[in-house]
C-alpha cells in the first residue's frame, strides 16, 4: 500500500500525509512544518486513530480504512497507545514540578516580604547561604 491523505491544517487549507507500509515496514510522512522537522505531528495522530474529521476531503474515508486495514497497522496503532500513554505521564510530572516551583516562589517572597521562612505546609527551600 502506499497512498497519500489530504489532513486539514490549522489555516483551513491542507497536507499531504505519505502512508506506505511496503516491506512490511509502516511509514507516515506529514508535510506540515512539524511533520517536515520529522516530528509528531496533530495530523499523524487523528489519522492513526482513524480520525476521518481530520481529513481535508472526504471522499478519501476509503483511502483511510485501507492505512487503517494495513496488516502492519496493529503494531503502530499498539504503538501509539504506548506513546500516548508516556506522554500523559511526562504532562503529570511536568504539573508536578510547575507546582513545586509555584510553591517555592511563593516561599520565597513571603520570606523576603516577612522577613522570615514561609512555615505554612507549601514546599520549603532550603536556604543554601546565610544573607
Amino acid at each position: 500500500m502506499r497512498i497519500t491523505l489530504q489532513a486539514f491544517s490549522t489555516s483551513g487549507g491542507s497536507y499531504p500525509v505519505e502512508v506506505s507500509d511496503e516491506s512490511g515496514v509502516f511509514r507516515m510522512f506529514c508535510h506540515c512544518q512539524a511533520g517536515m522537522t520529522q516530528q509528531m505531528c496533530k495530523h499523524k495522530v487523528a489519522l492513526l486513530k482513524g480520525d476521518a474529521r481530520m481529513l481535508y476531503d472526504p471522499a478519501q474515508k476509503p483511502l483511510l480504512d485501507q492505512m487503517l486495514s494495513s496488516p502492519e497497522y496493529p503494531t503502530i496503532k499498539q504503538r501509539l497507545t504506548q506513546y500516548e500513554l508516556q506522554l500523559t505521564e511526562i504532562e503529570r510530572e511536568i504539573a508536578k514540578v510547575k507546582e513545586k516551583e509555584k510553591a517555592i516562589k511563593h516561599d520565597f517572597a513571603y520570606e523576603l516580604t516577612h522577613g522570615k521562612p514561609n512555615t505554612g505546609k507549601t514546599y520549603h527551600v532550603q536556604p543554601t547561604a546565610n544573607l
